[in-house]
């Protein structure tokens, strides 16, 4: 998915299968502000895809809530993997209790082998 080129600038984003995952790779800081084009691939996702739905983290430098209540309502509707989460987006799973509902990987080749989970869910 292309992003405008000043949505570009304030942060990266791109996806595309992985094995029978669809993966949503996202990198610079996220909030209620910088949201948009990640949850118009996050509905794109959900719109094109059957299988799970992985986010790639690991090039996330700040996030806050905004980017959790976005995963929790992917939840809802699909199986979510997140991978390379940063120590900044752990803290916030672990503060609000929601580190365990999700599966965690190291790195994307980790998820689509389906190798044991860093985090397990609960």
């Amino acid at each position: 998915m292309d992003l405008p080129r000043d949505e570009q600038e304030a942060f990266g984003l791109s996806s595309s299968a992985a094995g029978d995952l669809w993966v949503i790779t996202v990198a610079g800081e996220l909030d209620f502000t910088t949201l948009d084009p990640l949850e118009r691939a996050r509905a794109e996702a959900l719109r094109t895809h059957s299988g799970p739905i992985a986010f790639d983290l690991s090039g996330v430098g700040f996030c806050d809530s905004s980017l959790l209540n976005l995963l929790l309502l992917t939840r809802r509707q699909r199986r979510v993997l997140l991978i390379g989460v940063t120590r900044q987006t752990q803290r916030l799973l672990d503060v609000t209790g929601t580190a365990s509902v999700f599966e965690q990987y190291a790195t994307v080749p980790d998820a689509v082998a389906g190798r044991a989970p860093l985090i397990a869910l609960d």
